[in-house]
This record gives structure tokens, sequence and C-alpha cells, in this order.
């Protein structure tokens, strides 16, 4: 009876091992990557990412949080995989990064009369602005914006944002002259029907960085996340993933999908 119930043990732990859920952090609406349609989500990151959980024999579970709040589930072991991460070593010790599925392109985009004479980063640096900029609390723009806002000058003039929503709802209200924007977003919130968005344009580049899914490495097996790099790869060969961005290109904008470039714990 004991060798019988230590086979049951067995079975069942052996089930549970090869079912796979991945739990993913979204947030609202961040048109084409993330669109939230009542309690349903689409949106190009998502297809990407349920295409490759599918290829290694795992579902999604799509968990509502806004970036920061994110990032510290990640931490708590509550998530699974992000989206739209650019790397760096810090956030190495925490995640692997699976793709790119994306050459993100942030620009400031905004009213010209709000930031004259501003065309780089260099110029803010040095001579601060008038405008008020949002951006995404918990984003990284790169070591040239970090460096603006560690000066307790440049600071003032930014206003940090939970969600991407929140922060096009304030330029688009007149609360701030700016904010910090992927190129494609704006592509597409501009088409959005009942959005004012006469006068706003995209001023200068402020940077761009390959993205990533990042995969919790506290929560997921090296065996998985292996097996999630070389599916990324193996979809990426065989013209599955260009086909799903193929459906979201734009007349006014093409983009593309990087060449995979995962990064694995050495």
């Amino acid at each position: 009876m004991k060798l019988f119930l230590a086979a049951i043990v067995c079975l069942l732990l052996s089930f549970r091992s090869e079912s796979c859920t991945l739990r993913m952090g979204i947030e609202t609406s961040f048109a084409p990557y993330i669109i939230q349609q009542d309690k349903s989500w689409s949106g190009l990151n998502v297809e990407l990412l349920t295409r490759l959980a599918k290829e290694v024999g795992c579902s999604l579970e799509f968990i509502h949080s806004p970036w920061l709040r994110s990032l510290k589930l990640i931490e708590q072991g509550e998530l699974d995989v992000l989206s739209h991460l650019s790397y760096n070593a810090e956030r190495s010790q925490q995640f692997v990064f699976i793709g790119p599925h994306q050459q993100e392109v942030i620009y400031l985009v905004g009213k010209t009369e709000a930031f004259p004479a501003l065309t780089n980063l260099t110029q803010l640096k040095r001579s601060g602005t008038s405008g008020i900029i949002a951006l995404l609390n918990g984003a990284y723009y790169g070591d040239e914006l970090d460096s603006i806002l560690n000066d307790a000058k440049n600071r003032t003039r930014f206003v940090f944002i939970r969600g991407n929503e929140d922060k096009q709802a304030l330029l688009l209200n007149g609360r701030v002259h700016g904010v910090l924007e992927d190129i494609v977003a704006y592509h597409y919130w501009k088409k959005q029907a009942g959005l004012s968005t006469v006068g706003l344009e995209p001023l200068f580049e402020v940077y761009q960085s390959p993205v990533y899914f990042g995969f919790n490495r506290h929560t997921l097996s090296p065996e998985r996340l292996e097996q999630l790099a070389k599916a990324w790869q193996h979809l990426y060969d065989n013209g599955e993933l260009g086909r799903i961005v193929k459906r979201y290109q734009l007349a006014e904008y093409q983009f593309s999908l990087p060449a995979p470039a995962s990064r694995l714990p050495q």
C-alpha cells in the first residue's frame, strides 16, 4: 500500500512539473503592444508571447499590474515574465532576456513651442527646459537621461507616471508639455479617433535599445529558460514571428523584428 501511495505521489509530481503556466505582468493598453478589451488582452507583445509559450507547451496568465509594481512582483516571485524590458547589468540578476522582440526608439513627443531650440539631451542637460515632461516610473531610458534625472535642478522638470495611459492623458489634457514615448506607440495613438493630437510631434530621439521578454530567473528553471530561447530562435527562423509583426505595420511607420540575441546566464 505504501509503495502504491508513493507511486501516486510521484505521478502527481510528474504531472505538476510538466504543467506550465507563465504569469505575465501586464498594464493597461499600450497599443500596438498591449491592447485591453474588457477583460481580454491582445496586441503584438501578447501575440508573440502566446506563440512562444505554446511552442514550449505553456499557457499564459495575465496579471494586471502597473509597470513599477510588476517589477516588485517579479522580485517577490509572483510573476514569471514581463515584456518591453531593456537590458542592463542590474536587471540581469533577476531576468533572463529572450528576444529581442523590438528595437525600441524613444522620442520626446510634445509641442515645439514648449521646447524652443531643444534638439537633444545634451542641450537639455546643459540648459534645462521650461517644459514639463512625463515619463513612466521605473522605466529605463538610458544612462544619459539617468544622469539628467540625478541632477536635482533638472529633475524638477519631470513627472513620473505609473502607467502609459495616464502619461498620454496628461499630455492630451495639457497638464504636461511633453512625454517620453515609443515612436511606434506614438503613431498608433495619433491614429485613434477622438484624440486631439494637433501640434504634438516627435521632437527628437532620446534613446533606443533592443527590448526583450524578461523571464524571472528565480521562478523558472535553467532548462525551461534555455528551451524558451531555442523556441524563439526556431520561430524566428521559420518566419512565424515575422508574420505576426507584419500584421501590426502602419502605412505611416514601418518597423521590423530584430534578429534573435537572447541573453542567458553564463
